[in-house]
């Protein structure tokens, strides 16, 4: 019997770190069809175990097949949240800085505010440290600097580019008229339209930040990390980017704070 005395600080540290990345893990698939898929396959697993111990030998043979191939079902079932997972710590550990530029957020702020008062339909990505290059390429490369009337004028009524969404790089409008994917999350307002959805899309496949203004109800959203945030007004707006964005900036910290900060959800 091994007695707590035995233990070593490496398996105390093994076992911090082992329920950190469960923990993790719980809060990506919170409130998604993912957390029923991993309770039903728990059931699946106790099930072997129970078959076994009571020497139930068909049963037991039957589940065993699904047992041994846990790790590839885990695979082939969750490889979307997978690549997200993954994507995102590439994304905290080597980009630690994004590519923004302040001074173009009051423009896209502004512009924000004037397609919502007019009730025109509007999608700005902001690329950060995840490069959004191939996104960019299905849509009209343009390179200019970005400015309020050029934002509203791309998303003016009857414009070949009004349904798609611009990409902002640094102080730049990278393309417009892009296609974004589609968020299929289970549990996502049915009211939500296509643009709500390439923003959530978007947040949830790569760090951008995504400005989204509904045609109907006129309401300026800012879509992070696969959730969705409304802002009264350009202030409102203009503000929250600023905070996240000075997020991105140069700090000294202990190395206490830089493992809190890399597996804190934002």
């Amino acid at each position: 019997m091994l007695n707590w005395y035995d233990l070593r600080w490496q398996d105390l540290a093994d076992i911090l770190l082992v329920a950190v990345l469960i923990y993790q893990l719980l809060l990506l698939l919170r409130g998604t069809q993912g957390i029923q898929i991993l309770a039903g396959m728990f059931v699946l697993v106790l099930a072997h175990g129970a078959a076994r111990h009571m020497g139930l030998a068909t049963l037991e043979w039957f589940l065993d097949t699904f047992v041994k191939s846990f790790l590839l079902i885990v695979i082939i079932l969750f490889q979307a949240d997978i690549r997200r997972v993954l994507s995102r710590v590439g994304r905290r550990a080597i980009f630690r800085h994004g590519l923004s530029a302040p001074g173009a957020l009051e423009e896209i702020a502004a512009a924000a505010d004037y397609l919502a008062q007019h009730h025109i339909g509007g999608l700005m990505v902001i690329e950060r440290g995840a490069k959004l290059a191939e996104y960019a390429e299905g849509g009209i490369k343009l390179e200019a600097l970005v400015t309020r009337e050029l934002l509203t004028t791309l998303f003016w009524p009857n414009s070949p580019t009004h349904d798609g969404a611009v990409i902002i790089q640094g102080g730049q409008v990278l393309a417009a008229g892009c296609v974004l994917p589609l968020s299929r999350r289970p549990g996502l307002d049915k009211t939500l339209g296509t643009r709500h959805r390439a923003a959530l899309g978007i947040s949830e496949l790569t760090d951008a930040l995504a400005v989204v203004v509904s045609e109907e109800l006129g309401r300026i959203s800012l879509a992070r990390e696969g959730r969705l945030t409304p802002y009264p007004d350009r202030v409102q707006l203009r503000l929250a980017l600023n905070d996240i964005l000075e997020q991105e900036t140069p700090r000294k910290n202990g190395w206490l704070e830089e493992i809190s900060r890399f597996f804190r959800q934002k």
